[in-house]
């Protein structure tokens, strides 16, 4: 499988005009040094207070954000508000965040779109997948589906697979049923990058096959006042962002 060359891809940073075109064209986008060394540092030391870190369960954890200070304040991160804005067309609420330690072994997630789970518009909602180690298809790094994003919420074929340790409930119970026309790349980001994802995005993770733990912090945002479905589980429900932006997650 291909990897993305993060070369070629356009930053916000230096041309966000080209940048904002790649993401609506491809259904991705990887920006790079959205968060500093500092601030990663922060956001897992706030992890280490987590129920699912302290019971050794590692599962990935639900909305942190309404646990530890640090993960409300990468939510409200001024560079990912910024960014989002764009590619929802207006003012954000931030709605989601999930915790994924990621420990050696885990299983990677099957083929999904997160508006199936969301039931947004689908101009209205994205993701930030921000990665807090340097990712790769070893330790479990995305696989994304460049151009899925033009598909409407795709068909699923449930099958049947224990939960694997370590991982989200939903990860393997089901599997998107995907064109063929679309092929997957894998995605190589560093520490402190953001991954973009559109809510119709076709996307799942390799599993992690090394022996240190694939941290990620993904945020989920909202086009402010839009619909959305707030799960049983998830309780999701918007965070006026855009009033506490801050600048340092660790400040």
């Amino acid at each position: 499988m291909e990897s993305v060359d993060l070369k070629k891809i356009p930053s916000f940073a230096k041309d966000p005009e080209a940048a904002l075109a790649f993401y609506f064209d491809q259904g991705y986008h990887i920006e790079p040094g959205v968060f500093d060394a500092a601030e990663i540092a922060a956001i897992k030391k706030a992890a280490r207070n987590l129920p699912d870190y302290l019971n050794g369960s590692y599962i990935p954890t639900l909305n942190p954000h309404r646990l530890e200070d640090p993960f409300l304040k990468a939510l409200a991160k001024k560079t990912l508000v910024e960014i989002m804005r764009l590619m929802v067309h207006g003012k954000v609420s931030g709605l989601q965040t999930q915790y994924f330690f990621g420990k050696p072994g885990t299983k990677g997630f099957a083929m999904h779109q997160d508006n199936f789970y969301v039931e947004s518009n689908p101009d209205a909602f994205a993701s930030s997948w921000n990665p807090l180690v340097d990712v790769s298809p070893k330790n479990g790094g995305l696989i994304v589906y460049p151009g899925s994003h033009r598909e409407p919420i795709l068909p699923v074929d449930k099958f049947e697979e224990e939960q694997a340790a370590g991982q989200d409930k939903n990860a393997r119970r089901e599997q998107v049923r995907l064109p063929e026309k679309y092929q997957p790349v894998s995605v190589v980001a560093p520490a402190g990058s953001a991954v973009f994802l559109h809510g119709h995005t076709v996307h799942s993770s390799h599993d992690n096959q090394t022996d240190t733990y694939r941290e990620v912090l993904l945020c989920t945002y909202l086009r402010a006042g839009e619909k959305f479905r707030p799960g049983f589980s998830a309780k999701r429900n918007e965070v006026d962002v855009e009033t506490m932006l801050v600048d340092k997650v660790g400040a």
